[in-house]
C-alpha cells in the first residue's frame, strides 16, 4: 500500500498469517514516513515490514528519493522491494553481484519475471522473492510456481495501472494548470475510445488511469493453491480507499469471496 492509514481499521484477526506489509515510500515526507513506520513496526514487528521503491522516478525526483532511502537505511530498515532495476543503484547495490549483503531485496511485478529463466536471473542478483505479473496467465505461471514455491508471489488483488502519463488530465480538460496551491483535482471518471469505464487519478501531478474495477482472483484461491501458489498478495495502491473499505476487501479476498467489480484480466487468456 502507499498510505499507512489504510491499515487503521485492521484488527488482530486481520493480521493473522500475514507474512509482510509492503509500503511504497514515494508519497510521504521522510520524517512522517519514519514515524508511521515505527508505529507499524511496533504493531506487527520490523521484520514483517518491507519498503517499496517506485517504479518510475524522473530526473528531478532522484535527489529526494535518494535522500529518503539514505534516511530510512540509516534508521535500520533493511527489507526493500524493487519495482525497477534502478533500485539497485538507489540502494547502493551492484546489479551484477550475486548477493545484496545486509539488504533483503524482493522485486515487484514491474521487474518482469514472465518465465523461469528471468526468475533465476533475479535470484542470482540476490533477490529473495519476486512478484509475478498481473498481466500473466495461469498456464504460463504454473511452471514458475512449481519451481520456486513461496519465492514466487502471486498478486490476487490490485488496481493495476492501465497507463501513466506525465501530463495532467485535469489541466488538459480545463485548458491549463491552475498550480498546485489552487488545484483540487484528485480523480475523474471517463470512458475510453473503446467504451471502457476508467478512472483517472492525480499522482504527484501525473495521471494514472485505472480500470474502475480491481484485478481480483479471490474466488479462485483453491485453484491457485492446486497450481502451487503459496505466497499471495493484495495491493491497495493509487486509489484513495477508506480504511474500512480496505479492511472489508482484505477480508473478502482472504475468505475467497467475490469483490464487487473485480475482474480476472488476462488470467485465463494469458499473455498474447
Amino acid at each position: 500500500m502507499d498510505r499507512l492509514g489504510f491499515l487503521d481499521a485492521f484488527t488482530a484477526e486481520d493480521w493473522q498469517g500475514v507474512d509482510e506489509v509492503i509500503i511504497d515510500i514515494a508519497r510521504d515526507h521522510p520524517t512522517a514516513l519514519t514515524e508511521s513506520l515505527e508505529r507499524l513496526a511496533g504493531a506487527v514487528g520490523r521484520e514483517r515490514v518491507r519498503l517499496a521503491l517506485p517504479a518510475l522516478t524522473r530526473k528531478w525526483e532522484e535527489r529526494g528519493l535518494a535522500h529518503k532511502v539514505e534516511h530510512l537505511r540509516a534508521a535500520g530498515w533493511r527489507r526493500w522491494e524493487a519495482a525497477n532495476l534502478s533500485a539497485w543503484t538507489f540502494l547502493g547495490l551492484d546489479a551484477g553481484a550475486s548477493g545484496t549483503g545486509e539488504i533483503d531485496l524482493a522485486t515487484d511485478w514491474s521487474v518482469y519475471a514472465l518465465n523461469r529463466m528471468a526468475a533465476r536471473q533475479l535470484l542470482g542478483m540476490g533477490v529473495t522473492r519476486f512478484a509475478l505479473s498481473p498481466e500473466d496467465g495461469l498456464a504460463n505461471i504454473k511452471p514458475t510456481l512449481a519451481e520456486f514455491g513461496a519465492r514466487a508471489v502471486l498478486i490476487v488483488y490490485q488496481d493495476t495501472p492501465m497507463f501513466l502519463a506525465e501530463s495532467c488530465a485535469y489541466a488538459n480538460l480545463i485548458g491549463g494548470c491552475p498550480g498546485k496551491a489552487n488545484c483540487s483535482f484528485e480523480r475523474m471518471d471517463m470512458v475510453s475510445a473503446h467504451g471502457e469505464a476508467v478512472t483517472a487519478l492525480d499522482y504527484h501531478c501525473r495521471t494514472i488511469v485505472l480500470n474502475q474495477g480491481p484485478f481480483c482472483l479471490s474466488p479462485r484461491l483453491g485453484e491457485l493453491a492446486r497450481a502451487g501458489a503459496v505466497s499471495l498478495r493484495a495491493d491497495f495502491v493509487y486509489r484513495k480507499y477508506d480504511p474500512a473499505a480496505v479492511a472489508q476487501r482484505w477480508r473478502l479476498v482472504r475468505a475467497g469471496r467475490v469483490v464487487p467489480g473485480g475482474h480476472a484480466a488476462n488470467f485465463d487468456r494469458g499473455v498474447l
